[in-house]
C-alpha cells in the first residue's frame, strides 16, 4: 500500500505543477493585455482568447490560453495594426513615407526603430509585413517581366518560321492530303 500512497502522492505534486505551470507567464511570455481580439481554437468551432503572448521577430505572435499546459505547443497567428476609425477617409500614404518603407536599408531601419519605439506590435509587423511584399512583388515582377520576353521572343521565331513554311509553298506540295483523315503515328517498340 506505501506504494500506491507514493504514487499518488507524486501524481498529485505533478498535477499542482501541471495546473500552476501557467499561473505564471512563461519564459519571455507576458500577459496579454495588447491583442484581445488574439484567440485560441479549442475545437467545435470555439475558442479562447489568449491569456499569455510573446511577439516573434517576424510579425507573428504566439500565445497559450488558459486551456493550455505545459507540454502544449504556443499557437501562432500574424499580426495586424488596428484601424483608426475616424469620420474622415484614410490618406494613401505621403511618397515619402512610401519611398522609405521600399528604400535604403537604412531610412527603412531608422523608420522600423521609430515604430518599434512607438511599442505598437501590429503596425510594427505591417511595417515589415509591407518591406517583404514589396520585394516579393519586384521579384514577381521581374520573373513576369522575363517571362513575357521569353514568350516574345518565342512569337517572333514562331512567325518567322510560319513565313518560312509559306514562302516554300508547302501548302501546294501537300495539297494532296486534303481531306485526307490524319492518323496519328503510333510509336513501335523494337
Amino acid at each position: 500500500m506505501d506504494d500506491l500512497e507514493e504514487t499518488i502522492e507524486f501524481l498529485e505534486a505533478h498535477l499542482i505543477s501541471y495546473i500552476d505551470t501557467f499561473s505564471q507567464p512563461p519564459a519571455s511570455y507576458v500577459e496579454n493585455g495588447r491583442l484581445p481580439h488574439f484567440t485560441i481554437p479549442c475545437g467545435n468551432g470555439l475558442s479562447n482568447p489568449a491569456k499569455w503572448i510573446k511577439k516573434l521577430d517576424d510579425g507573428h505572435v504566439a500565445g497559450y490560453s488558459t486551456e493550455d499546459g505545459p507540454h502544449d505547443l504556443p499557437h501562432v497567428c500574424e499580426i495586424y495594426a488596428t484601424p483608426k476609425h475616424t469620420a474622415d477617409p484614410a490618406e494613401p500614404l505621403p511618397h515619402w513615407l512610401h519611398e522609405t518603407l521600399q528604400g535604403p536599408a537604412p531610412g527603412y531601419a531608422t523608420l522600423l526603430d521609430a515604430v518599434k519605439d512607438m511599442d505598437d506590435w501590429g503596425l510594427e509587423a505591417n511595417v515589415m509585413q509591407y518591406r517583404d511584399l514589396n520585394k516579393c512583388v519586384i521579384h514577381y515582377k521581374a520573373q513576369l517581366d522575363h517571362t513575357h520576353s521569353e514568350l516574345k521572343s518565342a512569337i517572333i521565331t514562331h512567325n518567322q518560321c510560319r513565313g518560312r513554311l509559306e514562302c516554300v509553298r508547302i501548302a501546294e506540295q501537300v495539297l494532296h492530303l486534303v481531306g485526307e483523315p490524319m492518323h496519328m503515328p503510333t510509336n513501335k517498340r523494337t
